[in-house]
């Protein structure tokens, strides 16, 4: 019912050798007791510097189903690139263009199984197994828990972030930030990777999470942060009331994106995946998981590039613990993970910056700052986005399938960035509109659906009355308006 450590290891060595102009293997380091541990990339087509996501199972030992359905999804995502023929998942839906675009736009990293040796101790000894196999010194107990092991508030404890190897929460955090191969391999893959988005998929209870997971969350008040927090010493969070900044922009990110992922679940046979930060998740404090480690990394190092992560609970809670780790038949909740994951791919694209930055070598940041600052900090504003980049994936689709339109694309994308940059003094010119308004009824003749084409419409309606405006007093009215609905 569930593959063990060997055959997900053949299934591995299958798609690589199969499909070697889709599928590579990266070896990482090897487990506690020795084994390896290997990454899969998947991505065709061309360009340097492509976005990237990273999809991590298995890291707690116990959840048997993400791991094969992690793997599951690379072969369907190889069949169906290579059989151009879309993905369906019950009623969730991705088009032979959908999987174009992710696949040829974006690096797909796969790690389907970050703990094999506590997999391994599940499958042979102890089904309710959750830590990796690691022998703690001075104790008759084994075992660290991976997740509680990164780099992140290190030993603040919590209802499940322990400083005793002998707790039944399974949730020791070892004898050092990063002191596990297994933990080691996210640092590692994000060091030496493109990451844009991370997930991290762990069982079960049904939810979409994101950070943070140490304090509540809060929007309006940047310091002080974590970084001001002090670890290491195995006490509570102090302040006990601390809440962590994060920039609204951001949330309104994790919580479009996560809202689009439970839709994508709740489209293939109706569950409902709930929107949470990993803090409510425990009703109190979890330090060194993953996904606030990866996350975090560009505020700790501003020079680092900033990754969204988030993490899923996938299945429900049946009410009998093995039964919701292990199900007999596991098919129908990794058919929701799967959708969920293919979503959270699709939303990874970004068509700005894979023209701007992987095409045209260049920084859409001029634009994102832009949009940032006018646009995001208002409902109608955010509503604006929310229009555009919902067309986003067909446009790209478009624009690369034609040479010439990919040239006008970066030369247009090229002049947009020009005037985002200098937003208070550039203004648009007749020229500039009268460029956009032919490109986008070039790709308005091109396009399939009725709501990209209204869309589009709608787009060049606001083109034309920018005319002598300056960028920032566009954007500025844009976020005072409300956007059509389609």
């Amino acid at each position: 019912m569930y593959r063990t450590i060997a055959q997900l290891d053949a299934a591995i060595d299958s798609l690589v050798s199969t499909r070697p102009d889709l599928c590579t293997r990266v070896t990482l380091n090897n487990s506690v007791e020795g084994r390896p541990i290997h990454a899969l990339r998947l991505r065709a087509g061309g360009g340097t510097n492509r976005r990237g996501i990273l999809i991590v199972g298995g890291m707690h030992a116990r959840e048997l189903m993400n791991p094969d359905a992690i793997i599951e999804l690379a072969f369907d995502l190889a069949q169906a690139y290579t059989s151009e023929t879309g993905l369906t998942y019950g009623g969730a839906e991705w088009s032979t263009l959908d999987i174009r675009i992710m696949i040829e736009t974006l690096d797909i990293w796969m790690l389907p199984c970050a703990n094999p040796d506590g997999r391994n101790y599940v499958m042979t000894t102890d089904w309710n197994w959750r830590m990796n196999r690691r022998d703690n010194p001075g104790t008759p107990c084994d075992g660290v828990d991976p997740n509680r092991n990164c780099d992140f508030l290190w030993r603040v404890i919590g209802p499940t972030t322990v400083c005793n190897p002998c707790s039944s929460t399974q949730g020791f955090v070892g004898s050092l930030p990063f002191s596990e191969p297994e933990s080691q391999n996210i640092h590692l893959l994000c060091d030496t990777h493109r990451i844009d988005v991370f997930v991290d998929v762990h069982s079960f209870s049904e939810f979409v999470l994101f950070p943070w997971g140490h304090a509540p969350t809060q929007t309006t008040q940047p310091l002080p942060n974590f970084t001001n927090l002090l670890f290491g010493f195995c006490r509570p969070l102090d302040p006990p009331g601390h809440q962590e900044f994060m920039p609204p922009s951001d949330q309104l990110r994790y919580q479009t994106v996560a809202g689009r992922v439970a839709n994508a679940i709740n489209a293939v046979r109706g569950r409902n995946y709930v929107l949470k930060t990993i803090f409510q998740v425990y009703n109190g404090t979890t330090t060194g998981t993953t996904s606030d480690y990866v996350y975090s990394r560009h505020i700790s190092n501003p020079a680092l590039r900033k990754t969204f992560a988030f993490a899923f609970e996938t299945g429900p809670n049946t009410g009998n613990d093995r039964l919701s780790f292990q199900p007999v038949d596991p098919e129908p909740v990794k058919f929701d993970t799967k959708a969920g994951l293919v979503e959270l791919i699709q939303q990874s694209i970004c068509a700005i910056e894979f023209i701007g930055e992987t095409l045209q070598a260049g920084t859409a940041q001029p634009l994102r700052d832009a949009r940032d600052e006018l646009l995001v900090p208002t409902e109608k504003g955010r509503g604006w986005i929310e229009l555009v980049s919902s067309v986003q994936v067909e446009l790209l689709g478009i624009v690369l399938s034609d040479k010439a339109l990919t040239k006008r694309a970066t030369s247009l994308l090229w002049r947009i960035q020009k005037l985002a940059a200098k937003r208070e003094k550039a203004t648009v010119s007749a020229g500039d509109v009268e460029d956009g308004i032919e490109f986008l009824e070039s790709l308005k003749s091109r396009a399939t659906r009725p709501e990209v084409r209204e869309t589009l419409s709608i787009v060049n309606r606001q083109l034309k009355k920018a005319a002598g405006e300056t960028v920032e007093a566009v954007l500025k009215k844009l976020a005072k308006s409300n956007p059509p609905k389609l």
